[in-house]
C-alpha cells in the first residue's frame, strides 16, 4: 500500500495485480502533508506491474546491493515480508497475473528467487539474507489455504543457495498471532541453513528456542529501542530495566 503523493510525478502506486486494498482500520498509508508534517491517508489505487517492468525490479535491487556493498555494508538483507512487493507476488490472492509471474505457486515465487539468485551473483550468496512473515496479516494481507505450503516451498529453494540467513517475523507486536512452533521447526529443517526469529519473544523464550535447534539467532526490535542496554540486561538476567522516582519495572 502507497499514495500517489509519494510516487515519481504523483504516479499510482504499482503491484501485482490491480486488486483494490480491503478498507478498514489496518488500510492505510503515510504521507507528507502540505506543511511538511507526516501523517496517513487511504491507500491510493495501485496498477499491476507491466512484465518487462518486474524484471527490471530485479535489476533495482541488484543494483541496490552493488550500491550498499560499495558503501561499506558487509551485505545486504532482502525485505520480502510485511505486504510489501515481493509478498504481494506471493500471497495468490494478491496475485492474479496470467504472466511468468501468476498462477502456480513456482511462479508466484519466481519474482522473489530471481532477485535472490541475481543479487547472489553480484555480491556473492554469504551475503544476502531475505526477511519473510508467514502468515502475515499486516496492512490487511489476505489469508490463503496453502500459505505454509508456500513458504515451505521458499525455504526448500533457499535452502540450495547457501545464503547468510532467513529472518522470519512472526507478526507479534503487531497484535497478530505468533507463529506455531511447529511450523518454526519444518521451515528449519526444509531450509537447513541460519534461520532468525524476530518478535513476541522474551529472553527466556528466545533462549529456548536456540537451545533446542528451533532458530539459530533471536532479534529484538522494539523491546532494544526502548531499552538500549537490552543486550547487557538480558545478559546479567535483570528484571529491572529501568528506575524512575515514581515507577521500577520493565519497559
Amino acid at each position: 500500500m502507497s499514495h500517489s503523493s509519494l510516487q515519481p510525478g504523483g504516479a499510482a502506486p504499482v503491484s501485482a495485480s490491480s486488486r483494490p486494498v480491503a478498507s478498514s482500520s489496518k488500510s492505510f498509508a503515510f504521507i507528507y502533508r502540505e506543511d511538511g508534517s507526516r501523517g496517513t491517508a487511504e491507500p491510493s489505487q495501485a496498477r499491476p506491474l507491466e512484465t518487462a517492468e518486474v524484471q527490471r525490479v530485479v535489476s533495482d535491487f541488484v543494483e541496490a546491493a552493488q550500491r550498499a556493498r560499495e558503501a561499506g555494508f558487509d551485505g545486504v538483507e532482502i525485505h520480502a515480508a510485511n505486504g510489501y512487493l515481493f509478498e504481494q507476488f506471493l500471497n495468490p490472492v494478491t496475485n492474479d497475473r496470467t504472466d511468468a509471474y501468476g498462477g502456480s505457486l513456482q511462479n508466484r515465487a519466481r519474482l522473489i528467487l530471481d532477485t535472490v539468485d541475481a543479487i547472489a551473483s553480484r555480491i556473492g550468496s554469504s551475503r544476502v539474507g531475505i526477511r519473510l512473515a508467514p502468515n502475515n496479516r499486516q496492512f490487511d494481507m489476505p489469508e490463503y489455504a496453502e500459505n505454509e505450503a508456500s513458504y515451505l516451498y521458499l525455504a526448500n529453494e533457499l535452502g540450495t543457495r547457501d545464503l547468510a540467513y532467513v529472518h522470519l517475523n512472526n507478526n507479534f507486536s503487531h497484535g497478530e498471532s505468533a507463529l506455531d512452533e511447529a511450523f518454526l521447526r519444518t521451515f528449519k529443517r526444509a531450509y537447513g541453513g541460519v534461520v532468525i526469529l524476530a518478535g513476541g519473544m522474551t529472553r527466556e523464550s528466545s533462549l529456548r528456542l536456540v537451545e533446542e535447534g528451533v532458530i539459530d539467532l533471536a532479534a529484538f526490535g522494539q523491546p532494544f529501542i526502548a531499552n538500549p542496554d537490552l543486550i547487557t540486561s538480558a545478559a546479567a538476567c535483570r528484571s529491572t530495566i529501568w528506575e524512575s522516582s515514581q515507577r521500577v519495572g520493565c519497559i
